[in-house]
Parts: structure tokens; C-alpha cells; sequence
């Protein structure tokens, strides 16, 4: 089913780019930031936070506009994430609309890290996060009275103090740049409680957590093997050209974060927070006439043809323990390359959308 290999590829990139600092996000006890927004986007980000950024509440304000093809989109947003130890709400404030999710794993994980060390100890676990996900760090800089530490992730430049960027700059393929600079901060102060409640009238979504995932990841086995010889990677196509022709494509707000070709599957995930991410996969043609049939908690919406392909837009309402999710699909049947691509987000993007990310790649 879709959803388990959604699940695999959310634990993929949470546990991975989010999970290393959990339990203390900063290592500096509290402050309140003021950032503005630049680039493709404009707008305002607030951040305050207490007990090492276990309660955190980030407000964010922007329009991003961006131009693909000959077609100019804007997107204006509206977000507000209250964090609470093991729990994380995100609301949307256009809609008074959110979700609520367990991330307790994670949590657990970081604090175990963490929890007992020194300045100096949490600086050199922080150097070897950054450098283990393929980062180059080139230094370091005073930027608003603080020692920050600059690296590089691919096209994207950050400058980080106690695990906090107060500085990043994003480019992707030449064409998108987000640009995020802190403008004030205060550290160590006290901050009100009432920053930190969830606001009322507001239907909340429950979003499955990562123990949630990994408890899936057995039937997603289980999965891989009922289905026959017919799975695996596509014979068509190698990794190194699907990974090249994925890992640039722009996707307004999102980073890239990485390539992997494991579990019969090509993947390519990119990220923009704990709960939002989008990720394509590439594997063996037939695959497609059993994901477009649809089936528990998959609901397809479209079956149509896009530049000549057969395609599939579909409608992921739950994953497989009925934990209830918002999440959509787009699969496009290559029999050049005897594959299946497709793409998946775990937000409810339009098929217009996701058509407009997955025209981009060139295989």
C-alpha cells in the first residue's frame, strides 16, 4: 500500500534530519527571535521558546511567489506550531484548521543525547550532526552580538548559534531563493506561559507520531513480499539519473534533503518541517497498476493522462492502523523506462500542484 511506503520514507526523514537534536531543539534555555523573509517569499517569522526549546511557538507570515514554465504561482500563508514536549500542533489560521501530532520517539531519542552534557560537548555534537548529513561547516561569524557557526548544505548557507539558524539562505536549481534573517534576539528571558497555548476553536486532525510509523514498518515488509518478483527498481533507469534529475527540483519552502536507492525503491525526500514533506519514488512499471486501484485508506480521485502518460491522482485519508492523515499522491506510469514515478506530499496538495513539482524532473 501507498501509505506504508509513506510511512518508511517519513521515518527516513524525520528521524534523520529532525530527530538528532530532540529533547533540546537549543542549547540555550530560552528566547524570543524575530526573523524576516526574503528572496522568492516575503514576510515575518517569530519564534519563542523555553526549556531548551521543548516549548516553542513559531508564527509565520509569508506570500512566496514563484515562476516554473512560463506559470507564476503565490502562495500567501498564515501558520502558527505550538510545541509542547512530546506534542506538536500546526495551525492554520486562514482555515482554523490543524493537526496534532506525537512525536514522544523522537523526543526520547534527543533527550537521551543530550541530557547531562556540557557547552562544549553539545558544540561537538552539534558539528558532527551537521557533517554526518553530508554538511560542510566553513567557519564561524558574530552575527547579532553571538558566535554563530556557518556550513553549507548543498546550495543552501546557514548560520547556526546553539543549534538555532538565525541566518539561511536556500537556493534551489538556480531559480528559488528563501532568505531567513533573524533581526532581534533575546536570550535566556522569561517567557510567558500563555505563548505557549494551543488556541481554542479549532478542529485538530490527529497526525500519526513516528511510534506510530515504525510499527508499520513490519507490515511494510510483510508488504514487499506478498507482492512478488514484479517489485523492485525500475529496469530502465539507474539511481545516479533518477536521483540527478530529482534532487533540483524546486518546491517553494522546501529543502532538499537527500537521495537513497535501498528496499527496492529509488526515493529523493525533501523537507520542510517535522510534518511536512514531499518525496519521490521510482520503482518497477507494474507497481503502478496495483497502487492505481487504490484500496484501504487511498482514495483516487483522478485517473487521466498527463504529457502522454497514464496517471493517477490520489487521496491518502488514513494510514494502515487508521491513524487518520491528509496527504496526496500523484503516479505517473513510464513504460520508457519500465517504471512507476510518483510523488508524495504529506500535506493535501492540489493535483495541480503536484503535476507542476513532477513536470520539472527530466529523466
Amino acid at each position: 500500500m501507498i501509505n506504508k511506503i509513506l510511512t518508511i520514507a517519513l521515518i527516513l526523514t524525520g528521524t534523520a534530519l529532525f530527530g538528532q537534536q530532540q529533547g533540546k531543539y537549543f542549547f540555550t534555555r530560552s528566547g524570543h527571535i524575530e526573523y524576516t523573509l526574503g528572496g522568492n517569499w516575503s514576510g515575518t517569522k517569530s519564534i519563542w521558546f523555553d526549556d531548551y526549546g521543548m516549548l516553542m511557538r513559531t508564527h509565520t507570515q509569508s506570500t512566496s511567489t514563484v515562476s516554473l514554465a512560463g506559470i507564476t504561482s503565490t502562495t500567501t500563508e498564515n501558520k502558527l506550531e505550538i510545541r509542547q514536549g512530546k506534542d506538536v500542533w500546526v495551525v492554520d489560521l486562514l482555515t482554523n484548521t490543524g493537526s496534532k501530532s506525537d512525536i514522544a520517539l523522537q523526543t526520547g531519542i534527543g533527550r537521551n543525547m543530550t541530557e547531562g552534557k556540557s557547552d562544549e560537548e553539545l558544540h561537538q555534537m552539534e558539528r558532527k550532526v551537521i557533517t554526518d548529513m553530508g554538511a560542510t561547516i566553513t567557519g564561524y561569524e558574530t552575527f547579532l552580538g553571538k558566535k554563530c557557526m556557518t556550513f553549507t548544505w548543498g546550495t543552501t548557507k546557514f548560520s547556526q548559534y546553539k543549534g538555532i539558524p538565525l541566518k539561511s539562505d536556500i537556493t534551489q536549481g538556480g531559480v528559488l531563493t528563501l532568505l531567513e534573517t533573524a533581526t532581534s534576539f533575546e536570550e535566556n528571558i522569561t517567557v510567558p506561559a500563555s505563548k505557549f497555548e494551543v488556541p481554542q476553536n479549532i478542529e485538530f486532525q490527529q497526525g500519526g507520531g513516528l511510534a506510530e510509523m515504525l510499527e508499520g514498518l513490519e507490515g511494510a515488509g510483510e508488504f514487499q513480499e506478498d507482492a512478488g518478483e514484479e517489485n523492485g527498481t525500475p529496469p530502465g533507469l539507474s539511481f545516479e539519473r533518477f536521483s540527478s534529475a530529482t534532487k533540483n527540483v524546486n518546491i517553494p519552502g522546501f529543502t532538499f534533503f537527500m537521495s537513497d536507492n535501498s528496499g527496492g525503491i529509488y526515493l529523493t525526500s525533501f523537507a520542510k518541517s517535522e510534518t511536512e514533506q514531499v518525496i519521490f519514488f521510482m520503482e518497477n512499471e507494474a507497481r503502478f497498476y496495483e497502487i492505481a486501484r487504490g484500496g484501504e485508506g487511498m482514495i483516487v480521485e483522478s485517473s487521466y493522462t498527463i504529457d502522454g502518460h497514464d496517471a493517477v491522482f490520489i487521496n491518502i485519508t488514513n494510514e494502515d492502523d487508521g491513524t487518520p492523515t491528509n496527504s496526496r499522491s500523484l503516479l505517473i506510469r513510464m513504460p520508457e523506462h519500465q517504471a512507476v514515478l510518483y510523488i508524495i506530499a504529506s500535506l493535501p496538495m492540489s493535483k495541480s500542484e503536484l503535476e507542476g513539482i513532477i513536470r520539472q524532473i527530466r529523466l
